[in-house]
C-alpha cells in the first residue's frame, strides 16, 4: 500500500469528523452554493478531521506558492463565501462552527 501525500490552500474551517458524508453531498447538492467557488469538503487522513471549504487549491509538488492579502480574494468574495459557507454548515447541523479563515492543508495518509 502507497501512501498519499498532498499540500493545498483552502479557506473555510473545521467540522466535526463524523459527520455524515452522505449528509454533506446532499446539503451541498441542493443548494444555491453551486457555483465557481462552491462549498465542499475535505477529508484530512485517514477520517481524522472534516473541513468544510471553498476556493480549494492544490498546491504541485516541489513548488513555492507567493500569498499575499490581494492575490487571495476581496473583501465582496470574503463576504459571499462566510455567507455560503455558514449556510451549509447551518444546514448540517454545525451552527457552531469557527470563523472561515484560509487553511494551508498537508494531507498525509
Amino acid at each position: 500500500m502507497g501512501l498519499y501525500h498532498s499540500v493545498s490552500l483552502a479557506y473555510g474551517f473545521e467540522i466535526p469528523a463524523d459527520t455524515d458524508l452522505d449528509l454533506i453531498d446532499q446539503v451541498i447538492g441542493d443548494g444555491p452554493d453551486l457555483v465557481k467557488d462552491s462549498v465542499g469538503h475535505h477529508v484530512i487522513g485517514d477520517y481524522d478531521q472534516m473541513l468544510l471549504v471553498t476556493r480549494f487549491t492544490t498546491v504541485a509538488e516541489n513548488t513555492v506558492v507567493r500569498l499575499t492579502a490581494d492575490t487571495l480574494a476581496s473583501v465582496a468574495e470574503l463576504a459571499a463565501w462566510d455567507s455560503a459557507l455558514d449556510d451549509v454548515a447551518a444546514r448540517l447541523g454545525c451552527s457552531d462552527h469557527p470563523e472561515p479563515a484560509w487553511l494551508v492543508i498537508h494531507n498525509y495518509r
